[in-house]
């Protein structure tokens, strides 16, 4: 009994001792606990305070003592430790804090669509539980951390559209969960690292919009699961891998716009899933792939801006699912394949810019839900189907520059969807369809250069969304329809060089958004209409060479935004507005071949952006104004033939950006100013037939850039200078008509003037 006495006092004694025991540890995993909860809440805090969170989109709860999930984006478990962070599109403007690596129980970090900056903290990699990181559309910097390749449980990895620059660091390539990689929009360069070969959970990898170079790891290709690819906008060299033949779950690949060079490999074929294939803008060559029907299952085909070759396999008939087929500047030849008509589902087919010949199928016309037909730039020949009638859907009609001939088909008119039509450069003929004008969405009227005949249509005011209209270098009649006034939309019209009569209605005045009009060599008469004083946009009005009569409207005067105004070989008459001077912004005036008198308007001084003054051939007279000299970007200035009298004003020696002067062909006296000395720019030197007097000044031989020296016919006096035979570009000389002396300069024997008149001199040549 003393025996079991003692054993149960012992026994109690143990128990006492382990619950005691057994009390300690729980109370120090409950502390140990709090501790952790703690640190998150102190890395949220610094989070918090380093974003500006004072300012975020929503911050309801933070900084609180409530649990941290209920703290506006943040997820905490059961025991409060932080598993999801996401505040996209929140308003944080900062830099990340490297406290941020203390959330150890972090799943998800989504801080997308903000403001951050700075760089990408290393203690990022101490986040060993995140399955997913997005940090899209930020201004994050410098280099991806290489601590990122310790994220082991990381599925998603989105850090798009940022700053960060550097290579993309191999060790992402020990990320063997990774399934998203998304690294677009940034700066970073280097090798794509062969690395990223070994992940073979991915099924996205998109590197575009980089400066990523060298060639295309060949490793990629074990990336059996990768469902799309993009690498677009880089700049990768080299051949295209065969291994990525071997990717049969790609349903996306884009190589778009890097120097890939070389063949498009035939391995390719072999990926039945993929639906957009777009190797556009590298420089790749050999024959168009004549396997390209196998991938049966393609939506999107570009193969554009390349230097492939060869025909068109008929085969691609075959991708019955293609919605968009983009083979533009290439040198692809040969005939338009006419199982083009087959793609049923094709939106856009673009074969711009290459050497296609023969004619544009009429299976073409089977296309119903065609949007898009690009086939200009081509050696295109025969007429225009008149089945691309049939094309309803059709926005986009773009011909130009071919060989085609005939008529254009009226059915074009019927097309009501029709935005843009461009024919021009090809030898159509015929009328223009009247019911062109009836098309209502047309914004884009491109038929110049051709031979078309007959009248501008009627109705052509009708086209109210109409911006461009131009049917210039054609041969159209009569006049120009005075209803065109009611196409508002207009902002370029261009009839010129056709053979359109009578007088400018002046409708085309109430054309308010009009900025470019060029009617220039037709048989227009009449005034030129003060109403186009009304054309507030317009930067260009060109009326040269028709037959109009009257005086320039000093109403001209109010168009502000003018850039060029060409007036010249006309019947206009009367002086030129003293009201031009106030066109501030014009860079040219030609107002050559008309009948202008008076004297010129010493306003014409204020036109200091002014690079060309023509105003040859008419019948001004007076002095040449000082105020020109203000013209400090003048090129050209040309006065020739008019009856101006009186001396070159040496103002004129400003203008030390003229490259050409004309001013023969007057009634110029006195001696040339030193102060032309100055225009050393000088190419051109025109002043044949006045009355100039005084030795042929030594200065001339400083233009070392002149090519044409025309003295003659003057009242020039004395010797040659011995600084003329400095003119080493000089390619014509005219000296004679003058009372010159002495002997001529002996290189002038020799050289090689295509046009002069020493002969004429009766001068020897110096002894050398």
């Amino acid at each position: 009994m003393q025996h079991v006495g003692r054993f149960a006092v012992t026994l109690i004694t143990v128990a006492s001792i382990a619950a005691t025991l057994l009390a300690i540890p729980a109370s120090g995993q409950e502390s140990s606990e709090d501790s952790s909860s703690a640190s998150d809440r102190e890395a949220l805090t610094a989070l918090y305070e380093a974003t500006g969170g004072d300012d975020w989109g929503n911050s309801g709860g933070w900084l609180s003592d409530a649990p941290l999930d209920r703290w506006y984006g943040v997820t905490a478990d059961d025991n409060d430790r932080v598993t999801r962070l996401s505040l996209p599109s929140n308003g944080l403007v900062g830099e990340l804090p490297s406290e941020i690596g203390s959330l150890e129980y972090l799943e998800y970090l989504d801080l997308g669509n903000n403001d951050l900056v700075g760089e990408l903290p290393a203690e990022i990699g101490s986040l060993v539980n995140l399955i997913e990181l997005d940090l899209q559309n930020n201004r994050l910097e410098r280099g991806i951390p290489a601590e990122i390749g310790s994220l082991s449980q990381l599925t998603v990895l989105d850090l798009k559209y940022n700053g960060l620059w550097g290579t993309i660091p191999a060790e992402i390539g020990q990320l063997g969960e990774l399934r998203i990689l998304d690294l677009r929009g940034n700066v970073l360069s280097g090798a794509i690292p062969a690395e990223l070969g070994g992940l073979g959970e991915l099924t996205h990898l998109t590197l575009r919009f980089n400066g990523l170079s060298g060639e295309i790891p060949a490793e990629l290709g074990n990336l059996v699961s990768l469902g799309w690819l993009d690498l677009g906008n880089n700049r990768l060299s080299g051949a295209i891998p065969a291994e990525m033949g071997s990717l049969s779950n790609l349903t996306w690949l884009d190589f778009s716009n890097n120097g890939l060079s070389g063949a498009i490999p035939a391995e390719l074929a072999g990926l039945a899933r993929l639906r957009h294939l777009s190797l556009t803008g590298n420089n790749l060559t050999g024959e168009f792939p004549v396997w390209i029907g196998k991938l049966s299952d393609l939506r999107h085909l570009s193969l554009s801006a390349n230097n492939l070759s060869g025909p068109i396999t008929p085969w691609i008939g075959a991708l019955s699912q293609l919605q968009e087929l983009r083979l533009g500047h290439n040198e692809l030849s040969a005939t338009i394949p006419a199982s083009l008509g087959l793609l049923r589902n094709l939106r856009v087919l673009g074969l711009e810019d290459n050497e296609l010949s023969g004619e544009i199928p009429a299976e073409l016309g089977g296309l119903s839900n065609l949007r898009e037909l690009w086939l200009e730039d081509n050696r295109l020949s025969g007429s225009i189907p008149p089945e691309l009638g049939n094309l309803v859907e059709l926005e986009n009609l773009r011909l130009q520059r071919n060989g085609l001939s005939g008529e254009i088909p009226a059915g074009l008119g019927l097309l009501a969807n029709l935005e843009e039509i461009d024919l021009s450069d090809n030898w159509l003929s015929g009328d223009i369809p009247a019911n062109l004008a009836s098309m209502a969405g047309l914004r884009h009227l491109e038929l110049h250069d051709n031979l078309l005949s007959g009248e501008i249509p009627s109705g052509i005011g009708s086209l109210r969304q109409l911006g461009v209209l131009n049917l210039s270098n054609n041969r159209l009649r009569g006049d120009i329809p005075s209803g065109i006034g009611s196409a508002r939309q207009l902002e370029v019209l261009d009839l010129s060089n056709n053979r359109l009569s009578e007088k400018i209605p002046a409708s085309v005045g109430d054309l308010s958004n009009l900025e470019y009009l060029d009617l220039r060599s037709n048989r227009l008469s009449g005034e030129i209409p003060a109403s186009l004083a009304e054309l507030d946009g317009l930067t260009h009005l060109l009326l040269r060479d028709n037959q109009l009569s009257g005086e320039i409207p000093i109403e001209l005067g109010r168009l502000a935004n003018l850039q060029w105004l060409d007036l010249s070989i006309n019947f206009l008459s009367g002086e030129i507005p003293p009201e031009l001077g106030q066109l501030s912004n014009l860079r040219a005036l030609y107002l050559s071949y008309n009948q202008l008198s008076g004297e010129l308007p010493p306003g014409l001084g204020d036109l200091t952006n002014l690079k060309h003054l023509m105003i040859r051939r008419n019948q001004l007279s007076g002095e040449i104004p000082a105020e020109l000299g203000q013209l400090i970007n003048l090129e050209r200035l040309n006065l020739w033939a008019n009856q101006l009298s009186g001396p070159i004003p040496a103002e004129l020696g400003q203008l030390v950006n003229l490259t050409r002067l004309d001013l023969d062909g007057n009634q110029l006296s006195g001696e040339l100013p030193a102060q032309l000395a100055g225009l050393t720019k000088l190419r051109e030197l025109w002043l044949t037939g006045n009355q100039l007097t005084g030795e042929v000044p030594a200065w001339i031989g400083d233009f070392s850039d002149l090519r044409r020296l025309y003295l003659n016919n003057n009242q020039f006096t004395g010797g040659l200078p011995a600084e003329l035979v400095a003119l080493g570009q000089l390619i014509h000389l005219y000296l004679s008509g003058n009372q010159l002396t002495g002997c001529l300069p002996a290189v002038w024997e020799t050289a090689d003037l295509q046009g002069n008149d020493l002969d004429l001199l009766g001068l020897e040549f110096c002894e050398k």
